[in-house]
C-alpha cells in the first residue's frame, strides 16, 4: 500500500475496518467499558490508517500495531494517576514546583505526541517491551519536568539506543 492507494478502494476499507475491530475488542475487554470513548476510537483509527499509509497492508499487523498503541496510552494514563496519588514527600505535588504537578491534559498530549513520534521512527513491528520502555522513558522524563514533545521523544529514543 502506498500513498497512491485509492482511498475509495473497498478492499482497503474492509481491511482497515477488520483491523480496527480486531484491536478494539481485546482493548475494551482488557481495559473495561470506561475505555470505550470516542477519543480512544479516534486514536485507534488514526494509528491504523497511519500504519497502512506507511506500507503495512496485513490486517493482523495493523490490528496489533493499533492495540499496542492503545494499551501503551492506557498504561501511561494509569502511571500518571499513580504519580499523582503517591504519598511520598519527594513526589507529592508542591504548589511552587511545576515539575511535581499531576499531568494535565496538555502534558498527556505532549507525552502522547512524543510516543507517536517514537513509533513513527521505528519499524512497524516492534516488541511490546520496546514500546513499554519508550513510554516509561517518556513518563520518567515528563515527571522530571520536561514538557517539550520533541525532547521527550529524543530522550526515549536515546534510552532505547543505549539498551541495544
Amino acid at each position: 500500500m502506498t500513498s497512491e492507494t485509492d482511498p475509495q478502494d473497498d478492499e482497503l476499507k474492509v481491511t482497515l475496518a477488520r483491523a480496527f475491530d480486531a484491536a478494539w475488542q481485546p482493548f475494551i475487554a482488557h481495559e473495561g467499558e470506561l475505555a470505550d470513548t470516542l477519543e480512544n476510537r479516534r486514536r485507534l483509527a488514526a494509528r491504523i490508517v497511519a500504519a497502512a499509509r506507511s506500507g503495512q497492508i496485513e490486517e493482523e499487523a495493523l490490528s496489533e500495531a493499533g492495540l499496542i498503541y492503545l494499551r501503551v496510552l492506557a498504561e501511561a494514563a494509569r502511571l500518571s494517576a499513580r504519580i499523582r496519588d503517591v504519598a511520598s514527600p519527594d513526589l507529592a505535588p508542591q504548589a511552587d514546583d511545576p515539575r511535581n504537578q499531576a499531568f494535565g491534559p496538555e502534558m498527556v498530549t505532549a507525552m502522547s505526541t512524543a510516543l507517536d513520534r517514537c513509533l513513527d521512527e521505528l519499524p512497524l513491528r516492534i516488541s511490546s517491551d520496546t514500546v513499554q520502555l519508550l513510554s516509561s522513558s517518556i513518563l520518567d522524563e515528563a515527571s522530571r519536568g520536561e514538557r517539550d514533545p520533541e525532547k521527550l521523544q529524543l530522550h526515549a529514543l536515546a534510552i532505547l539506543k543505549s539498551r541495544q
